[in-house]
């Protein structure tokens, strides 16, 4: 079972962070249908999301359960990287973000196995559960072909 932090009663939520081990799963689907999967995740599962946020320049609208683990994404134009992935792989095609305890330290192991790095993730700075954490840091890694339809992130996410 999922402990949560406790540390700040606002987000009771907020898990732990996360080291050698999923973080959570980002799920990428068309703008139109975010608010329907969203619903659905919620029903079936009985979790809630918190309010979407646009961040501009990964170009999504992205849709949070800290507390399940569940990222809901779509892109904002029918350009990018997250609507290539979506048109060649359809709805469904995830992300899977995993927690590190020194991300710089994973990005380096990371490159001496192959694995380069495709961006790091840059946070408008206005997400309304920034302030659960005392660091996030994300970044897209290249590991797998093309042909797969999965991304690996790493997270360095510290909560409060």
């Amino acid at each position: 079972m999922l402990q949560h932090s406790n540390t700040h009663d606002q987000f009771e939520d907020t898990p732990p962070q996360v080291i050698n081990h999923i973080d959570h799963v980002g799920i990428i689907v068309y703008p139109e249908n975010v608010d329907k999967y969203v619903k659905l995740l919620s029903r079936v599962l009985n979790i809630t999301f918190d309010e979407p946020i646009v961040n501009h320049d990964a170009g999504v609208i992205a849709v949070l359960s800290w507390g399940s683990g569940f990222e809901i994404m779509a892109p904002m134009r029918k350009e990018g990287r997250y609507w290539e992935k979506l048109e060649r792989f359809g709805e469904g095609t995830c992300t899977i973000i995993f927690g590190v305890e020194d991300i710089d330290a994973a990005i380096a192991r990371a490159k001496e196995e192959g694995a380069d790095l495709d961006f790091e993730v840059t946070l408008e700075g206005d997400e309304p559960w920034l302030q659960r954490f005392s660091e996030f840091r994300e970044a897209r890694l290249k590991a797998f072909s093309d042909e797969f339809a999965a991304t690996l992130t790493l997270s360095q996410i510290v909560p409060k």
